[in-house]
């Protein structure tokens, strides 16, 4: 078994959501102030880079599916979990909720594998009731060092699945960062958690990782598939200002507008500002003809 001190606290890393695709447009709209605060940016309408991580939505067997990968750590930066899962997911509960709850160790990942792999000399590990094969991926890194990833049930269709791996190697291989050695522990829950689970990852995460993996904390909570029956997040109400001030500092589309102006060279932005602004006077010159018609003798007769 690994040890538990030095750990991190557990995080969420990976969410993956589904709901009705009527709640498409809401959603949407939500998300332009918490990928801004991240330091997003826009990719397509379907894809926001994070800087490491990723969010992808779209509908997908008519359901809506929101998937985060790798960013939530970034996400958590701003405002903690809960903030970004109540405007990704809403306030119903998800159709399908997948999520990988990690922790990391400030230690060297050389040979991620060989702490676990002696207990399990068959190549065979039960996290839940289904026993899921070992495999293991290994290369040489820089410092002639053996290095890898220590998979247990991968690309199965185990519903519990987990990894061990040199996440200071993976970082340098993928993105050439440099990080502090690190080694990365990582479950992937594919049925049975809620969206409790991903704003406090911790209990799903001990409850199937130890004792197969670590060894189980002292103060490791306890985990049951009902355990989040009933719970709700605190819904926090934003004043009409603050929330148009967000979605036009924040705005993906208004980014794309200034981006598509400068490209016509220095009188771009006026241009698009004109056609804002045009668009502005329509809409305000309809609002009072429709007030002005709804007080005209021949809506009043008709009303009377």
């Amino acid at each position: 078994m690994l040890p538990t001190k030095g750990i991190t606290e557990v995080f969420c890393d990976w969410l993956d959501a589904t709901t009705p695709p009527d709640r498409e447009h809401s959603l949407r709209a939500s998300l332009g102030p918490i990928i801004a605060g991240c330091g997003g940016s826009k990719v397509t309408d379907d894809l926001y880079d994070l800087g490491g991580g990723k969010i992808k939505l779209g509908i997908m067997y008519n359901v809506f599916r929101i998937s985060v990968s790798g960013a939530c750590g970034r996400v958590r930066q701003i405002q903690g979990l809960r903030g970004p899962v109540r405007p990704w997911i809403g306030y119903g509960p998800p159709r399908d909720l997948r999520l990988a709850p990690a922790g990391a160790h400030a230690h060297d990942g050389s040979a991620p594998p060989a702490p676990p792999q002696p207990k399990y000399p068959r190549g065979e590990v039960r996290l839940s009731r289904r026993t899921i094969r070992i495999t293991e991926l290994l290369s040489t890194r820089s410092d002639g060092c053996k290095t890898g990833t220590w998979y247990a049930g991968h690309r199965s269709g185990a519903e519990i699945t987990c990894r061990v791996y040199d996440k200071a190697h993976q970082l340098l291989e993928t993105r050439g960062d440099t990080v502090p050695p690190r080694t990365r522990a990582e479950l992937t829950v594919r049925k049975g958690c809620t969206l409790r689970d991903a704003y406090e990852p911790a209990r799903v995460f001990w409850h199937y990782m130890a004792p197969a993996i670590f060894e189980r904390p002292s103060d490791a909570p306890e985990w049951s598939s009902g355990w989040a029956e009933g719970w709700t997040m605190e819904k926090i109400d934003i004043l009409p200002a603050e929330r148009l001030k967000r979605r036009i500092e924040y705005s993906g589309e208004l980014a794309a507008i200034i981006e598509l102006a400068d490209s016509l060279g220095p009188s771009g932005r006026s241009m698009a500002l004109r056609l804002i602004t045009k668009k502005f006077q329509q809409t305000e010159y309809s609002d009072v003809q429709g007030s002005e018609s709804s007080d005209s003798p021949l809506v009043s007769s008709c009303r009377s």
